[in-house]
């Protein structure tokens, strides 16, 4: 997996280990109110939204890339089911590992988002 698709997937990670740390049921209501009522918290708020709104834009970008490249290897693979002449195993199994990949980046920054 390439840098970008890597940072991609620890966000989502990230992500799944926030919430399932909120869903701990043995920290307190009153600790977690007390948490985000912190004056730390409410001094980033503010600068956060704009950083906010950036990573979605990339997220939606990265989403966007991967049904470019699904489209583009699903048709290949179209293509070379109606040629002809049979294609070598060699290339078959580089446009479907090719596929699986931009399958695999499509549900990473789907579920990101």
């Amino acid at each position: 997996m390439s840098l970008h698709w890597t940072l991609i997937a620890g966000f989502l990670y990230a992500e799944i280990g926030l919430l399932l740390l909120l869903l701990v049921p043995f920290i307190s209501t009153r600790m977690w109110k007390a948490v985000f009522k912190s004056r730390f918290l409410k001094g980033l708020e503010s600068q956060m939204s704009y950083y906010f709104y950036v990573l979605v834009a990339i997220l939606i970008l990265f989403f966007l890339e991967s049904i470019r490249e699904m489209q583009k290897y699903s048709s290949e693979e179209q293509q070379q089911k109606t040629a002809d002449h049979p294609s070598h195993l060699d290339a078959q199994m580089q446009l479907n590992m090719r596929l699986f990949r931009a399958q695999r980046n499509f549900y990473i920054a789907g579920f990101a988002l």
